[in-house]
C-alpha cells in the first residue's frame, strides 16, 4: 500500500490530521479478492494486492501473478484464507479497520488454510494473507515490490520522436504496417468485430479498427528492452530488430475502444500453454470502464464466402441473406489464435500483461 496513506507517527490511524482518510481503500469496490501482508505497522494493515476475478482467474494463475510483481523468488511463501474483519460495516466504501487490537494475523496463521499453488479453480472472492514459509513454520511477511520500468504510455515520448545517443533512438512508425495488419487480421482479435465491407470501388471500412502496438514505440530502446525482457527474450527481439524499427509482429488489430483500453492497461493477454500449444488468455482489470467479454485472443477472420456483387450489379435478396449470415458467422467465430509459432508476440504480450499487474493489482492498484 502506498505510504502516502499512512502516518509515520505512532498511534495508528488516529495520529493523522490531514484531509485524506488513510483507512480508505479507494479501489476496493473494483476487487473481490483482497490480499494482506501478515505484518502490520503501528496496527495499520498493509495491502499486498487485489484482484477482480471475473469468474476466470484461477488460483494457480493468481499465485503466479503475485510472484511477478513481488520479490519472492528467494524464499518460499504461501497465501492463506484470512480470518477476521478487515473492513468497517460500510465495507463497500473501502473503510479499513484499525488492526491495533485485532487478532486476524494470529488467527489466520493458526487456521493455516493454504491456497494450493496447483489449484485450477477460480479464486473465491474474499480476504487472504501472505506469509513466508520457514520449513513447517509460517512467518509474518510484507513482500517487497519489484521495480518496474514501464510506468505509462502517456508520459513517454511519441513513437515518431528521435532521441540522440547510443541505444536511445526510438523507431519511427512505418506506414505500410497498418494496411498489412488489416489484411492479415481482418477483424478485431479481441471482440471479433469485422471491417465493414462496402463493396467495390470503396472497399472495406477500417475506420473503427486500429493497428494496436503491443509494446509502445516510445519505450523501444535497447536499454529499456534489456531491462524489461528476460535474457532469452531480449536476444530474440534484438535479433528481430525491434530496437531499430517498427515491426508487424508488435501489432494486433483491435476495435478502436478496445485499443484505448489495451493502451491504458485495463486488460491484458497472458500466454497460456495447453497440450503443447500456446494461446492468449484475456484478463480484465477493471469492472466499470472495460467491458471486454471475450476469453481468448481470436484467430484472424476467415475469408468471406459470399462477396458483394461487382460494381454496377444489384444484389438479390437471397444473395444478401446469404452474405449477412456469412458475416454473422465470421464475426461470432471464437476460434482461438494459436501462438505456438509466435514466440516474439508471446514475449511482447507478457511484458504488457506484467505492466497491467503493476498498475492494477499491487497495493491499492492506483500507481501508474
Amino acid at each position: 500500500m502506498d505510504r502516502w496513506f499512512f502516518s509515520d507517527a505512532r498511534g495508528g490511524w488516529g495520529s493523522y490530521t490531514g484531509h485524506i482518510d488513510r483507512r480508505c481503500y479507494p479501489n476496493s469496490s473494483n476487487r473481490g479478492v483482497h490480499i494482506w501482508g501478515s505484518t502490520t505497522v503501528d496496527g495499520e494493515p498493509r495491502l499486498v494486492a487485489g484482484f477482480a476475478t471475473f469468474n476466470r482467474l484461477q488460483v494457480q494463475e493468481m499465485l503466479k501473478f503475485l510472484g511477478i510483481i513481488y520479490k519472492a523468488e528467494s524464499f518460499p511463501w504461501v497465501i492463506l484464507n484470512a480470518k477476521g474483519l478487515f473492513f468497517e460495516a460500510d465495507g463497500a466504501g473501502g473503510q479499513i479497520l484499525d488492526f491495533e487490537d485485532a487478532a486476524s494475523v494470529t488467527t489466520t496463521r493458526t487456521q493455516n488454510l493454504r491456497l494450493d499453488p496447483k489449484n485450477v479453480k477460480v479464486v473465491p472472492d474474499g480476504h487472504y494473507m501472505w506469509f513466508r514459509r520457514n520449513g513447517t513454520r509460517l512467518m509474518n511477511e510484507m513482500p517487497v515490490l519489484k521495480e518496474w520500468l514501464l510506468s505509462s504510455r502517456v508520459v513517454t515520448a511519441p513513437g515518431s520522436a528521435k532521441q540522440s545517443g547510443s541505444g536511445t533512438a526510438t523507431p519511427s512508425r512505418k506506414d505500410k504496417i497498418r494496411p498489412e495488419r488489416r489484411e492479415l487480421d481482418g477483424r478485431c482479435r479481441v471482440t471479433g468485430r469485422l471491417a465493414l465491407d462496402r463493396g467495390e470501388p470503396r472497399g472495406k471500412d477500417w475506420s473503427a479498427l486500429h493497428s494496436a502496438h503491443v509494446f509502445p514505440l516510445g519505450w523501444i530502446t535497447e536499454l529499456n528492452l534489456k531491462q524489461l525482457f528476460s535474457t532469452a527474450a531480449f536476444k530474440m527481439v534484438k535479433e528481430l530488430g525491434l530496437d531499430k524499427q517498427d515491426l508487424l509482429i508488435n501489432t494486433i488489430l483491435m476495435d478502436a475502444r478496445v485499443h484505448g483500453w489495451f493502451d491504458d492497461y485495463r486488460f491484458g493477454i497472458w500466454p497460456v500453454e495447453e497440450d503443447g500449444q500456446w494461446y492468449g488468455k484475456i484478463f480484465r482489470f477493471e469492472h466499470n470502464q472495460c467491458d471486454v467479454d471475450g476469453e481468448w485472443l481470436l484467430a484472424a477472420a476467415r475469408p468471406a464466402k459470399c462477396l458483394r456483387p461487382a460494381h454496377g450489379k444489384r444484389e438479390t435478396g437471397e444473395q444478401r441473406q446469404a452474405r449477412e449470415r456469412d458475416e454473422k458467422d465470421r464475426k461470432e467465430d471464437k476460434t482461438r489464435y494459436n501462438m505456438t509459432n509466435e514466440s516474439a508476440l508471446r514475449e511482447l504480450l507478457k511484458v504488457h500483461f506484467e505492466t497491467c499487474l503493476h498498475w492494477h493489482v499491487k497495493g491499492m492498484g492506483w500507481d501508474k
